[in-house]
């Protein structure tokens, strides 16, 4: 981020209103460039996929704020990602449902309809998904009056067919559930409310390289 440079519209014409704000002269814009500048360094660490723990403890704020500011990418993420969807949404070619379920909770029955449906799609090498509706909750609503068998072999058929190992099969949908896998292991007591946040947020860097997606992210932070 260049100092001597409106970073909303690009203009060089810049004047102090405070010690610590500037205002730019052709976009009336008004804006302190210590917080675009932390901001800036927060998003590094966000594209770079770095924890917001160490990320706060490297630049010395607070690891709410971190979070926080984290969490705001994720929701513009979001944003962005419907729009490329809307925009893509006819060259679609590939369509594939997925259950995401924590490794260390597999092939209990006890939490085995706790997965999460996802259907992806493809398009120009992309990936777009879709979260589905929680086809299990009539299920965990009536376990206590399912007999403990037809438990157990709904559980075999769950874990067998849709929470599935990908090692032996190669497409780009299989290519991005491997990689969510991995990159979901480091979340502990990820809530199915916020589960969306997190996927959208793999969708954007496994679809963009690190370069594209800090500028992609800087322009939607800039112009929220």
């Amino acid at each position: 981020m260049k100092k001597d440079i409106c970073p909303f519209c690009g203009s060089k014409r810049l004047y102090k209103v405070t010690q610590t704000s500037l205002k730019c002269s052709t976009c009336k814009r008004k804006y302190s460039l210590k917080k675009l500048e932390k901001d800036n360094k927060i998003m590094d660490y966000f594209c770079n996929d770095i924890s917001a723990n160490k990320c706060s403890i490297d630049l010395d704020i607070s690891y709410k704020s971190v979070k926080d500011r984290y969490m705001d990418f994720r929701k513009l993420v979001l944003l962005h990602v419907e729009k490329v969807y809307v925009q893509n949404r006819a060259e679609f070619t590939e369509y594939e449902e997925y259950y995401f379920l924590p490794q260390n909770k597999r092939g209990k029955i006890r939490y085995l309809f706790e997965a999460i449906g996802i259907l992806g799609m493809v398009y120009n090498s992309s990936i777009y998904t879709l979260l589905l509706p929680d086809q299990f909750s009539q299920i965990k609503n009536a376990l206590n009056d399912v007999k403990i068998t037809y438990m157990k072999e709904y559980a075999k058929h769950l874990n067998r067919y849709r929470i599935m190992h990908f090692e032996k099969f190669d497409s780009q949908l299989i290519r991005f559930w491997i990689f969510l896998e991995k990159k979901l292991l480091h979340f502990k007591g990820l809530s199915r409310d916020n589960f969306i946040y997190y996927l959208k947020e793999y969708e954007f860097k496994f679809n963009f390289n690190k370069k594209e997606q800090k500028e992609i992210l800087w322009k939607l932070w800039i112009e929220k």
